[in-house]
């Protein structure tokens, strides 16, 4: 087997670099986001309790983040690079993506343009919002994955939307608006299973997934099937599957998306918040069914553009206890530009949470509602 693997990325190499070859001068460039806002959340996590807070957010319309990319010319047809990218906290100056230096993205890439690229490094998950590999984010949805209280899809789907550890990613070229992504990782999150996790064993979170994207003209598709099989268990592995059509009418983009899990032990980024989600009754611990859809619109305002989503899930547990639960969740958001690399914003979002059957827990139900603005300059 390991003789197999090493065959085939040596003929992978070798496609990719063939042709003439030459050095061009690589090209390095610093880039990144600062985004700060003040935000205003009420929330009803019990009966007769509930809270309200008035904080300063980093990240509710685009993660702050600084990065490095560079890229070289090897021959006429292929080109090497890499990405580094940092998140941090623009409120609080702390890191992100529990304190990696680089933990956004970490990758190193070999692009051919016959053949395609190939990625390895710490990357987004092929499902997720940003970032190099993802194939979804502002494509499948109106506001993607959302930030802060104004939600996306992720809060009504499964799946970590995040980034992976030990991630190989391969995106073909574009053919009349099609391409193909394969991705694998052998650990998710070798940071928390070290130091008893190994690459590629079941003591660690694997996760692979295939994606499809048709985009062409005022039309779009996109298409993902993901898998996690868990660390340390014998559960079954839990999948999801995602699709979404878009369409530009000009005057507004109209988008629906739609996801079917099984046996999945996350709920979107938005939903593992135990505080919303009641006291951990739908946690990481457990392994839900159900499935979610997402209807949203873009359009052109004032100068600026509009975003709406109305959002639905419905989930129980796996192993048939008795246990429900049925989210509901609208967001509203705008942004104007007050230059090519500034702009403000402004949004609100609600979430309301129903659990039937739950024997344990006195939480009938919990929702969430709130407004955001802030501001976000690029450089």
């Amino acid at each position: 087997m390991r003789f197999m693997q090493t065959a085939a990325a040596a003929a992978i190499a070798s496609a990719f670099f063939c042709g003439s070859a030459f050095a061009a001068s690589p090209t390095v460039t610093l880039y990144g986001i600062v985004n700060t806002g003040l935000t205003y959340t009420h929330q009803k996590t019990a009966p007769g309790k509930s809270t309200d807070t008035v904080q300063m957010d980093s990240g509710n319309y685009l993660g702050s983040r600084f990065g490095l990319k560079g890229e070289e010319k090897i021959t006429d047809t292929t080109s090497v690079g890499f990405i580094l990218e940092n998140g941090f906290s623009s409120d609080t100056g702390t890191g992100s993506d529990d304190n990696r230096i680089f933990g956004r993205e970490a990758s190193l890439y070999a692009k051919n343009t016959n053949f395609g690229t190939l990625r390895f490094g710490r990357l987004t998950q092929l499902s997720g919002s940003t970032g190099s590999s993802s194939i979804m984010g502002g494509k499948f949805s109106a506001l993607s994955t959302g930030g802060g209280i104004v939600y996306g899809h992720n809060a009504v789907f499964a799946g970590k939307f995040g980034r992976f550890d030990n991630v190989i990613n391969y995106s073909t070229p574009t053919w009349n608006g099609f391409d193909l992504h394969l991705q694998y990782s052998g650990g998710i999150d070798m940071k928390s299973e070290t130091p008893t996790g190994r690459e590629n064993t079941g003591s660690t979170t694997r996760n692979g997934a295939i994606g499809a994207r048709y985009m062409k003209g005022a039309f779009s598709t996109i298409g993902v099937v993901d898998t996690y099989h868990y660390a340390n268990t014998q559960d079954d592995a839990g999948y999801t599957a995602n699709l979404s059509v878009a369409y530009d009418f000009n005057v507004a983009k109209v988008f629906l998306a739609g996801q079917y899990f099984k046996d999945m032990r996350y709920l979107g980024k938005a939903a593992i918040n135990d505080t919303v989600s009641g006291a951990s009754v739908f946690g990481n611990s457990t392994a839900k069914d159900g499935w979610g859809i997402n209807l949203g619109a873009t359009a052109p305002a004032f100068g600026g553009k509009f975003y709406a989503a109305v959002g639905y899930m419905d989930a129980d547990h796996s192993d048939d206890t008795a246990g429900k639960l049925k989210r509901y969740t609208v967001s509203l958001g705008y942004d104007y530009s007050l230059s090519k690399r500034t702009l403000v914003y402004a949004g609100a979002g609600y979430m309301h949470d129903k659990y039937d059957d739950f024997a344990a827990t006195t939480v009938g139900s919990a929702y969430n509602y709130g407004v955001t603005a802030g501001l976000v300059h690029k450089f």
